[in-house]
């Protein structure tokens, strides 16, 4: 890959999932990339250890389709269809998660 290259790819960014809630881990050069995947892996599995709102630096928006297979949550649709829901996301670079944990992940558990 050439420099120009390069530039037109990054940042790049990885979306991470957990249940309705999604976030993005940005890698925002080459040597961060491995970082970023195993992060967002990491995050997903242990959302709730994370407050990623708070160190997020951008938010995307997306929508979620709430349906009757989700327990109990929105029943205020009508007549049981399902209904999109506009969210927020936050977008976290990886090189702000690495300054706070660094590589040592049992500093979070």
């Amino acid at each position: 890959m050439n420099k120009r290259k390069i530039r037109k790819i990054f940042p790049l960014d990885f979306f991470g999932e957990d249940g309705s809630w999604r976030f993005i881990i940005r890698a925002e050069s080459p040597d961060e990339i491995i970082d970023a995947m195993y992060w967002r892996a990491y995050i997903s599995c242990h959302r709730k250890d994370f407050d990623l709102l708070h160190l997020a630096t951008d938010k995307f928006n997306y929508k979620y389709h709430y349906s009757s297979s989700d327990s109990s949550e929105l029943h205020y649709g009508l007549g049981g269809e399902p209904m999109r829901v506009n969210m927020m996301g936050p977008i976290v670079p990886i090189s702000v998660i690495l300054k706070k944990w660094g590589n040592d992940v049992s500093v979070v558990a």
